[in-house]
């Protein structure tokens, strides 16, 4: 057998091992996707690149968030692969704690920075971004959970499945932290200013977290009966109020913008 023959042989099992594990990975990608694994994934893989971003720190930072969080879900997932229904209960007992906690971090620490930078013209985008950047409960705990509940589902066991998620998590971080420089080209605003909006949005969304996933939870558990409509006039009229303060806003709105 000539050399050339075993180059292409080599070539070719190569080629035919790098597309099972393409297919293989995109397969787990899909169920992860339908399982709500990386919707998860995406909100805290958004957050942290974002945050990092905006702060314009160094692809060094950036490459130590990433090797912390991956192998913070690596980590976390072996050890709780032998503790799941300890850990799972654990979670959902604290999780709106948690969220409200960092929804409280979240929203101080963005006003703060816009306030400095408005009031003072100083940059402290370095030091509020510890608050996004800092190993978060709710992050580890919402994929963690989500890995215990799908695993047996899609036929992978915790550790395993969990190399999938932690590439996933650095893939988006990455993918964002390069985005951002973009973003704030097009907002055309300071980086404080970008940064504090998004830490007090972020804030908003760990608020209305706290606050929507019990109930979420509560409904989903009781079973549902037909919708019954009591009266149509009071839901025509709910409807105009609504349109009614809708176009309130918009007079409002342009009034401001001409007297500006």
């Amino acid at each position: 057998m000539s050399i050339l023959l075993k180059k292409n042989i080599v070539i070719n099992r190569i080629r035919l091992i790098i597309i099972c594990f393409v297919v293989r990975f995109m397969d787990t990608i899909s169920m992860l996707w339908q399982f709500g694994i990386l919707a998860a994934v995406l909100v805290f893989g958004i957050k942290l690149g974002l945050a990092v971003g905006l702060a314009n720190l160094s692809k060094k930072y950036l490459a130590t968030v990433c090797v912390g969080y991956g192998a913070g879900v690596l980590i976390l997932a072996e050890i709780s692969s032998h503790y799941a229904n300890e850990i799972t209960d654990l979670i959902y007992t604290y999780n709106s704690l948690f969220f409200i906690i960092m929804a409280v971090i979240m929203i101080l620490a963005g006003i703060f920075t816009i306030r400095e930078w408005k009031v003072f013209e100083k940059n402290t985008t370095a030091a509020t971004c510890a608050a996004v950047i800092a190993p978060c409960p709710c992050c580890f705990g919402s994929i963690v959970v989500s890995i215990l509940l799908v695993a047996p589902t899609v036929g992978l066991g915790a550790v395993d499945l969990s190399k999938y998620v932690a590439a996933a998590l650095v893939l988006t971080i990455i993918v964002t932290y390069l985005a951002s420089n973009v973003f704030v080209r097009y907002v055309d605003k300071p980086y404080p200013i970008v940064l504090g909006n998004f830490m007090f949005f972020l804030g908003i969304y760990f608020l209305l977290s706290a606050l929507v996933i019990p109930n979420i939870a509560a409904i989903m558990n009781k079973s549902m009966g037909s919708i019954s409509i009591v009266s149509m006039d009071s839901l025509l009229g709910s409807v105009i109020a609504l349109i009614i303060l809708i176009a309130i806003g918009i007079v409002f709105s342009k009034k401001r913008n001409i007297l500006s």
